[in-house]
């Protein structure tokens, strides 16, 4: 562990947590949170693992689907940063501890931006920002607090890009520089290694400004899924970053060996409709209209909570995008319709009701997996 107040005991269960969010076990990573407040009632880190927790089990666990999930978040989010403030009181160069509150920012303000609050965001990154400086001053071997500092650099400089005239005058982000520190992140971290890894799969797959790499974020997210082989979510990263890298046949076997997976019960109910998606739009790429809307299709009638995933809607305005394609426009309109009626919190419904209002085109190439 770094310098400063996370002992022996409590890296011990801090890592075992992380082991388990990254296999997806979420109950084993919410004991290990219980057993780091054990150890440290008074230390706000047990209750930011319960908060991470709580994040990872809403973005990936649940696809956004269950919003009851926020609620719990916001409210543990609210207690790590109260009990850190208290913490830094009589202590206040405890790297670890400013590195912690500025996490809970930080998870505060991607779950903002997600949700496109975007000032509350910004206010929310701002904090974090200042205290994950203020923990690297205070130890600069703690590389961890460097995961903050390069994901504002980045982020900071990539969203004014889509928001308009506020963020151009509030954020001064380098996504260059930001690159550079979330390798040295994933090179000499600790606690945040993976995740410095999977924020650089994420930029070397999605970035539009000069970053994009799709053979190095493969190299990195099969080093990640290498170290956690049964973890659906790093199997759908390494998947991502092959059809990125235009390995559009590579990508289709590997989501039928997904799919595989989800129908002997290795992988959650819920991934039928990512695995779905990843096959289809593949498929897509190299040509296979037909099959890749059987295979769209396939992805359509997954639900959550009485409600369609997030993935199933996006599975729908898929087909409707392949449907007109291949000519068949009202089959077209009426899935798109249907996607549109869904309860929409992940910001899809405008995609579906313009292809309501104009048939779908496109110069060959399906575009990204991944729903908005």
């Amino acid at each position: 562990a770094q310098a400063g107040s996370i002992t022996p005991e409590m890296d011990k269960n801090i890592m075992a947590g992380l082991d388990a969010i990254y296999t997806m076990d979420f109950d084993a990573a919410e004991r290990a949170a219980r057993r780091v407040i054990e150890l440290a009632p008074d230390h706000p880190q047990g209750y930011f693992a319960e908060a991470s927790v709580a994040w990872t089990r809403y973005v990936y666990d649940t696809e956004e689907t269950d919003q009851s999930l926020v609620e719990p978040f916001e409210k543990k989010t609210a207690e790590v940063i109260k009990l850190a403030d208290r913490w830094l009181k009589k202590h206040p160069k405890d790297s670890d501890v400013l590195m912690i509150q500025g996490s809970a920012y930080g998870l505060s303000s991607r779950l903002l931006v997600m949700r496109r609050s975007w000032l509350s965001a910004y206010w929310d990154g701002r904090a974090a920002l200042g205290l994950v400086r203020d923990a690297v001053a205070a130890d600069p071997q703690n590389h961890d607090a460097r995961l903050g500092v390069g994901m504002y650099d980045y982020y900071s400089d990539v969203y004014p890009r889509f928001i308009g005239v506020l963020a151009k005058i509030m954020l001064r982000g380098d996504r260059l520089r930001g690159i550079e520190t979330l390798k040295l992140v994933a090179e000499k971290g600790r606690y945040s290694k993976f995740a410095a890894k999977l924020l650089l799969v994420e930029i070397f797959t999605m970035d539009a400004f000069g970053a994009k790499n799709p053979e190095e974020a493969l190299r990195i997210s099969r080093e990640v899924r290498a170290a956690y082989p049964g973890s659906p979510m790093l199997h759908a990263a390494e998947l991502v970053s092959l059809y990125e890298a235009k390995r559009y046949e590579e990508a289709a076997a590997g989501a039928r060996e997904f799919l595989e997976r989800v129908k002997q019960g290795k992988y959650r109910p819920l991934d039928q409709a990512k695995g779905s998606v990843i096959l289809a739009t593949a498929l897509w790429a190299e040509g296979k209209k037909e099959e890749a809307l059987a295979a769209m299709r396939a992805g359509t009638e997954v639900k959550m909570g009485g409600r369609l995933s997030r993935w199933s809607v996006w599975a729908l305005t898929r087909a409707g995008q392949l449907e007109d394609l291949l000519g068949r426009h009202e089959d077209a309109r009426r899935s798109f319709r249907a996607a549109a009626a869904e309860v929409d919190t992940w910001g899809m419904r405008e995609v579906a009701k313009e292809n309501v209002r104009h048939p779908f085109k496109t110069d060959g190439y399906p575009g990204p997996i991944q729903p908005p």
